[in-house]
């Protein structure tokens, strides 16, 4: 997918064909909307539109150059659930004054569970087989929130989570708007009983429960559409997965329902032009919009927009003629499509990303091929599993047992999930031995022949081994491989650490906290991942460790772009110049005896000049700036700093990577091209009073290379930040660096 939160559009379930207006109210799906007379209406249209809508998802995710913006199906389909739902509700509270919320939730349960199920237990199979063992976890988790249909907030967690960057595609992420439906229909019947049964009374039901319901959806909606503003451009995630962020685009669909069923319809002449430019509206927004662009903000208006366009195209009275759109969205093809988008976009991406998994990435042709073949399992299932189950007499006529096999059907979900999450401990690539921590005792075996600071070097390799792995196959490997991901520095779980959000420190002291000699450690993650280092060094140095590092805010004084959000790291700003303030103006015992400092590089950052975002030569530019801005505050202090240059980026997962290679751990070796240039950090504090820098890479590579596995630890947790187990074997080394300086 073009970006983390570009992801599909769960389409809606479909109906059965049916002209009758007298049918009962057994499928809130189908395309039955509510007239002034309290009937129903079959809509052939709105089944042709969600045809639309999973074409441009489909066609998205297939990656066809022409729909960039085929995300938009979302809207589309959250659009024709408000117009469907509130329709049918409105129906059903005007004919009987109420809302049967146990039969509406019963209908819910027998349309969408069946299928949902079905796919999530057959990943969890397939996950097993062919997706690597060190992310049975992570996908297990996301079929159990799958399952519970909470996706959307998981996905939206993760998508802010720091830690959870860069995350692999979970074949079950299209169920995120699943999640925001199902919320959707957890809350919509109960406002609509709400008005009807505590705001109108029941003599005049009939006559002020449109205009009520109007009035309190019309309220919703805006504030649903201010708050989805505000979050798209402070927390982008939260906006684009959060049902609250996307409640007013069901309210649009709900206020044309509302129209309908109180006999509003527009002339003929006039629902002909809507149509087509709802048409034109749709297509033009799926080829020119990009994922480049912020959403939902005021970009999902367009698909919104186009979507009511039609629904109002379509809605006239049963004496009144159709309209061109009608017609062709009304058409055997476009209801066929319609019918079976369900089960289609259930099917479609996980072959996507598992067939990835297996086979490795998929040209465009091979994606299309794929998606259309996703048709097979999903015609398959509408007709022996989702039809079947939706209309099975013994449950249409009992709402306990069809919530009794809803809650069963989740539960077995829940099943698969824990399944495949359980199954990555006992996987072949774990460990024989269980993970140790390593102490500041521990020797590791450095590409350079020396052992620890203050250790006995451990053998030099025979010239021409291939990588510092382990003795022999089969030899533990630590932190086990399968479990390095959770290998983190304890700052993570005890709040020390600040995230993305925060914009002040906690007041963390570690190492011997009764020392007079401070060590502050400045920076952001890959500053914190050096912490069980300095800890370790400062119980044995009698160093008191003060740690001041947060999520994605690096030590330069540079202004961040947050990529994921897509906005500038103003908490960043905030942070730093808070931070800065504090240790320059400390004295006496209060100031630091030393600052370690040390960053990742980016190439996202805002110009402090132009306010706008540069990258390349320019964000370098912008880099060293920051760094000087930094070390020239500290030095006009008298607060010593030292630099510490950043370790190797590889760039790719290496715990995955040697999890998948325990015979060969060195076909995991990076090379030092992976390096950023010497003097890029190293440079920056000449002639800066008070400033030097030191440079470990020494204990990570040797030569031209870069082990993944050094002695029996494993470098790497993810594709950039140390393990903290190799980081505290690193501790003598650190602190026979340090201990110079604060000498």
């Amino acid at each position: 997918m073009a970006r983390g939160t570009r992801v599909s559009a769960a389409p809606r379930p479909v109906s059965r064909t049916s002209t009758s207006t007298s049918r009962r109210l057994t499928d809130l799906a189908s395309p039955h909307t509510a007239h002034r007379s309290g009937g129903l209406r079959f809509r052939p249209d709105v089944e042709g539109l969600r045809a639309i809508a999973i074409l441009l998802v489909v066609g998205y995710h297939a990656g066809l150059p022409f729909v960039p913006g085929g995300f938009i199906g979302v809207d589309v389909f959250f659009v024709i659930s408000g117009f469907l739902i509130t329709g049918l509700l409105v129906a059903e509270a005007r004919t009987t004054g109420r809302v049967a919320l146990a039969s509406f939730w019963a209908r819910r349960a027998r349309r969408l569970l069946p299928a949902a199920v079905l796919v999530l237990v057959v990943v969890a199979v397939i996950s097993w087989l062919v997706i690597p063992a060190i992310d049975h976890e992570l996908v297990g988790g996301d079929i159990i929130a799958a399952s519970l249909y909470v996706s959307n907030i998981r996905f939206a967690a993760q998508a802010t989570d720091y830690l959870g960057a860069g995350r692999a595609e979970s074949p079950v992420l299209h169920f995120w708007s699943l999640g925001v439906e199902e919320q959707f229909y957890l809350v919509w019947p109960l406002l609509v009983l709400v008005v009807a049964v505590l705001i109108v009374s029941r003599v005049a039901l009939r006559t002020k429960l449109l205009p009520s319901l109007a009035v309190v959806l019309a309220v919703l909606g805006v504030l649903s559409f201010v708050l989805s503003l505000r979050l798209t451009s402070t927390s982008e995630p939260w906006a684009f997965f959060g049902t609250p962020t996307r409640a007013w685009e069901f309210a649009v669909g709900g206020l044309i329902a509302i129209g309908a069923a109180a006999g509003w319809a527009m002339p003929r002449q006039l629902r002909a032009v809507l149509g087509i430019l709802g048409v034109v509206v749709l297509l033009a927004t799926a080829v020119r919009l990009t994922s480049e662009v912020p959403y939902p903000g005021t970009a999902a208006v367009w698909p919104v927009l186009g979507s009511a366009l039609l629904l109002v195209a379509g809605t006239r009275r049963p004496d009144d003629s159709s309209v061109p759109t009608d017609e062709v969205l009304g058409s055997w093809p476009m209801r066929s499509i319609g019918r079976l988008s369900y089960s289609w976009y259930l099917w479609h991406w996980p072959m996507l990303v598992l067939v990835a998994a297996w086979l490795g990435p998929q040209s465009v042709l091979a994606r299309t091929l794929l998606v259309v073949l996703a048709l097979v399992p999903a015609a398959l299932a509408f007709r022996f599993v989702e039809r079947p189950i939706h209309h099975a007499r013994v449950l249409v006529e009992s709402p306990k047992r069809s919530l009794l096999l809803g809650a069963a059907l989740s539960l077995v979900g829940v099943a698969a999930g824990v399944g495949l999450w359980l199954a990555q401990g006992g996987g072949a690539f774990a460990s024989n031995t269980p993970a140790t921590s390593a102490s500041e005792n521990d020797t590791v075996r450095t590409p350079t022949g020396g052992g620890a600071a203050g250790q006995s070097p451990a053998p030099t390799p025979p010239a021409g081994t291939p990588a510092l792995a382990p003795a022999k196959t089969g030899d533990a490997i630590t932190p086990a491989p399968l479990k390095a991901r959770g290998d983190l520095p304890s700052i993570y779980s005890d709040g020390c650490h600040a995230p993305i959000p925060a914009t002040t420190w906690e007041t963390c002291a570690f190492g011997d906290t009764t020392s007079n000699t401070t060590v502050v450690l400045l920076g952001d993650s890959h500053a914190a991942q050096w912490f069980p280092a300095l800890d370790a060094a400062g119980k044995k140095n009698k160093w008191k460790v003060l740690v001041r590092s947060k999520s994605g805010c690096t030590a330069p004084d540079v202004t961040l772009y947050l990529r994921a959000q897509e906005r500038p790291y103003t908490e960043c700003d905030d942070y730093r110049a808070a931070l800065l303030a504090d240790l320059t103006d400390s004295t006496g015992s209060d100031k630091p005896s030393l600052v370690l400092a040390t960053s990742t590089q980016t190439d996202s950052l805002v110009s402090r000049s132009s306010g706008e975002r540069v990258s390349g030569a320019a964000a370098q530019q912008e880099w060293r700036a920051g760094w000087k801005r930094t070390l020239m505050r500290l030095s006009k202090a008298g607060v010593p700093v030292v630099v510490l240059r950043d370790t190797p980026w590889p760039g790719t997962d290496m715990a995955k990577c040697v999890s998948q290679h325990l015979d060969d751990p060195g076909a995991c070796d990076l090379s030092t091209d992976t390096l950023s240039p010497a003097s890029f950090d190293i440079d920056l504090v000449k002639g800066i009073e008070g400033a030097s820098a030191i440079d470990l890479t020494d204990a990570l590579c040797a030569g031209t290379t870069c082990p993944a596995v050094i002695g029996r630890y494993l470098v790497y947790r993810d594709d950039s930040h140390l393990t903290a187990t190799f980081a505290q074997a690193l501790a003598g080394r650190l602190a026979a660096a340090l201990t110079t300086r604060l000498n």
